[in-house]
């Protein structure tokens, strides 16, 4: 009897190989045969799931979004710093995937297409954090955008250096910029962080 291969679960192997060498060689320099190697596969396989490096890449940036979305659900995302702290590059796995995040970011600025599903994925953050907080008006909008922003800056700090951005620090940070934020949407957050620790 032939082998049973479960074909989502092979392109999810896929993606998280690609997630995994993207990080460690970028963008540009990621090849087939480094993503089927971390695969375990051929890059035939490859191929045949995918057709072509740049449906590979996508498929490595949705993993990426899908993870996030997941966490921001685990997490029931409302207005409180430990909420959006979950989202944070504060480990090996999720500072990965914050660098594909990245390098897929600064492509965007060239490329329509990458553009687009940016828009796209900005878009549905946006719903989840004002369906968390319970409010749907431009003024919330926009502040859920400004959110989205601080979270980005933040990220971005922490994946240039992860050395110096410890979790408590990388918290204290985000406090900083976020409980100004709440206070424009009327809402306090889960709590009033103490950001001494941004001096640490």
């Amino acid at each position: 009897m032939p082998k049973q291969v479960d074909h989502h679960q092979r392109r999810a192997d896929i993606a998280e190989a690609a997630v995994a060498m993207i990080a460690q060689h970028g963008l540009e320099d990621v090849k087939l045969t480094q993503i089927a190697r971390a695969a375990g596969c051929t890059t035939g396989a490859v191929t045949h799931y995918f057709g072509t490096k740049d449906d590979v890449l996508l498929a490595a940036l949705e993993h990426v979004c899908q993870r996030l979305f997941a966490r921001i659900d685990e997490g029931e995302i409302a207005p409180g710093i430990e909420a959006l702290c979950a989202v944070l590059p504060s480990d090996a796995e999720s500072l990965a995937e914050w660098k594909v995040w990245l390098a897929f970011w600064g492509r965007a600025a060239f490329v329509p297409r990458l553009a687009a599903v940016h828009h796209d994925y900005y878009a549905q953050i946006e719903d989840m954090l004002l369906t968390g907080f319970g409010v749907d008006a431009d003024d919330a909008r926009l502040t859920a955008a400004a959110i989205i922003a601080a979270i980005d800056g933040v990220s971005t700090r922490i994946c240039l250096e992860p050395a110096l951005w410890p979790p408590a620090r990388q918290r204290a940070l985000l406090s900083r910029l976020l409980l100004p934020l709440f206070a424009t949407l009327d809402l306090k957050g889960d709590d009033h962080a103490d950001t001494s620790a941004f001096a640490a």
